[in-house]
């Protein structure tokens, strides 16, 4: 059937050329392959049976969406859970040990010496207690201008501590607590306060001097509390700390 529209296309074409009173030109057969084509492309545009491969653009999305919204949407499904493997980790409420360093830490650094070790002093140098006394100026004698005096702030006292310091041993030893990395606490009633440092020549907390066989110091720690808690002196402890040595003597 396309075949005879095409001829006859051709021979209208032909007549029409003729009847211009133009000649026929001479066409390859790959002309007259392409003018047939383009012959018979315009005759099926006329045809309503023929649906052309150019399709709107528009009609096509229509019909699409038309088409994805009957397809019924396929529900994905839920992934499986996977055990979790055995023994990963440890139950910090079953497996982990807990250790309770709390209160015990400052027991395990520090070791409990004596009084005389905890201050750095030789063993053949014993320390003995005398007593304290209880003052707003230190020393109280006005007359010793080669004292250095240590005053006590307003509404405060001071608590001077005793000791006697003797050389048991047969030579010379030599008291150094300056060189020492001391912290000292003095307890009253069970309230502390930090022994004071100071220039007195006989403080205990800078103290260096020697001692021959026998011999014996005076020598002062110092402390200043509010004057209101000194009032009543029941209790008296002291505390030395000296890097990894720790020594706490109840004096009175």
């Amino acid at each position: 059937m396309k075949k005879k529209i095409v001829a006859a296309l051709l021979t209208g074409m032909a007549l029409m050329m003729a009847g211009c009173g133009n000649a026929i030109p001479d066409m390859t057969d790959e002309q007259l392959q392409a003018v047939g084509e383009y012959t018979a492309m315009l005759l099926l545009s006329h045809d309503v049976n023929y649906r052309s491969r150019l399709v709107d653009i528009e009609t096509l999305i229509t019909e699409e969406a038309g088409s994805f919204e009957q397809e019924t949407p396929q529900e994905t499904p839920a992934p499986e859970e996977t055990p979790a493997p055995g023994n990963v980790g440890m139950d910090p409420t079953q497996d982990t040990p807990v250790i309770d360093l709390t209160g015990e830490q400052g027991n395990e650094e520090q070791s409990v010496v004596s009084l005389e070790e905890a201050l750095g002093l030789s063993g053949q140098l014993t320390l003995s207690y005398t007593g304290h006394e209880i003052t707003d100026s230190y020393p109280q004698d006005e007359s010793a201008e080669e004292y250095f005096t240590v005053d006590a702030e307003d509404g405060n006292q001071l608590l001077v501590l005793h000791f006697t310091l003797q050389n048991q041993g047969e030579g010379t030893e030599m008291a150094n607590t300056r060189e020492q990395k001391l912290m000292v606490r003095v307890s009253v009633n069970g309230i502390t306060s930090v022994s004071l440092t100071t220039l007195l020549e006989n403080d205990l907390m800078l103290y260096q001097e020697g001692l021959n066989p026998g011999e014996t110091r005076e020598v002062v720690l110092l402390a200043e509390f509010e004057a209101q808690s000194l009032r009543d002196v029941a209790s008296v402890e002291l505390n030395v700390k000296n890097d990894d040595k720790n020594a706490t003597i109840q004096l009175e």
